[in-house]
């Protein structure tokens, strides 16, 4: 017992994959945008944490402009706090 002409049917199949492919993209999209502003805040933060080192001992010349947070690394300084 069909309740749709097949042309119907055929349609309805086509927007419920549609749909399916959807609820599964949606979340991956999303993940994906949320690591690339979490790299971004992080990059911030490693920029301010080398501008406080710069401050605080001037002799250091640091060119962190374009990676900050390699520049800390090379340091030997990071944003983890140090252990307890």
């Amino acid at each position: 017992m069909r309740i749709f002409r097949p042309e119907v049917e055929s349609i309805l199949k086509a927007l419920g994959a549609l749909a399916l492919l959807a609820l599964v993209l949606a979340p991956i999209a999303w993940g994906y945008e949320q690591r690339r502003q979490a790299r971004a805040w992080q990059s911030v933060a490693c920029a301010y944490r080398v501008r406080e080192v710069a401050q605080r001992a001037p002799m250091i010349r640091v060119d962190y402009a374009t990676d900050p947070c390699g520049a800390l690394h090379r340091l030997g300084l990071g944003l983890e706090p140090p252990p307890r």
